[in-house]
């Protein structure tokens, strides 16, 4: 596979998985995405598919963590992180 290709199915594998999130009428939050995406990953049986839930996790993951640089915090549950650069 190519590397197109590997973001392309990891594009795919996500979006299954806010559809799954959506017709389940679970919220959709990145924390519900990647829990999903988790289950996902330990229920596929193609290596493929397993890599491409791993990399949509991380993608989500990369997205909080830039969003907590941007915004200098975020929510974690029901705590809220905080980084060291401030918004004023």
């Amino acid at each position: 596979m190519t590397r197109f290709d590997d973001k392309r199915l990891t594009d795919i594998v996500l979006g299954e998985a806010i559809l799954a999130l959506f017709s389940e009428g679970d919220p959709i939050t990145p924390y519900s995405l990647i829990e999903k995406l988790q289950c996902m990953a330990v229920s596929e049986k193609m290596a493929f598919r397993k890599q491409a839930c791993t990399n949509a996790i991380i993608d989500v993951q990369s997205s909080l963590m830039a969003q907590s640089s941007e915004y200098g915090s975020f929510q974690v549950g029901n705590e809220y992180l905080t980084s060291s650069k401030t918004i004023h």
